[in-house]
């Protein structure tokens, strides 16, 4: 499990200023402590059995068309985008709450077999299945060696 190691792009590059500032521990206590509104994640477990990696992320209320799944460049990309609306009205008075955002989280597949990656959503867990890699096993071979003049036999 040691070469399954989360991809973090905001490491990559430098923090603005006000994403600094809104990380301080001042601001966490203004959003009741709860950072997970300044975070552009999900959370996820990654289990391992004999033959394969199994990510379960959390995804509640998401719909299976509003996550996506990518491969590029030994990299798994996990997206979801999120845009909902729940109004209600109560005695002429209107409460109206709105949700909307952008989640991802990278994941290098190192010893993963990519062609065969699977994925599915079940009350509110995304379950995304890593096949490990065969490990290709190496033969020894003899190599004849020719004397000069002798035509190599290239079909052989």
């Amino acid at each position: 499990m040691f070469t399954l190691v989360p991809y973090r792009r905001y490491l990559s590059r430098p923090a603005s200023p006000f994403e600094s500032m809104l990380k301080e521990p001042f601001f966490r206590s203004f959003f009741n402590g709860n950072d997970t509104l300044l975070n552009d994640t999900f959370r996820v477990d990654i289990r391992e059995s004999d033959n394969a990696y199994t990510i379960e992320a959390e995804v509640p209320g998401l719909n299976e068309d509003q996550i996506k799944l990518e491969v590029d460049n030994n990299v798994l990309t996990i997206s979801a985008e999120f845009n909902t609306e729940k109004s209600e009205e109560d005695n002429g008075r209107t409460y109206t709450e709105r949700r909307s955002g952008h989640m991802e989280r990278s994941f290098n597949l190192d010893g993963i077999d990519e062609n065969n990656i699977a994925a599915n959503c079940k009350n509110g867990i995304l379950y995304v299945t890593l096949p490990k890699e065969k490990p290709v096993e190496k033969t020894a071979r003899r190599i004849p060696v020719l004397s000069e003049g002798q035509p190599s036999n290239e079909n052989e």
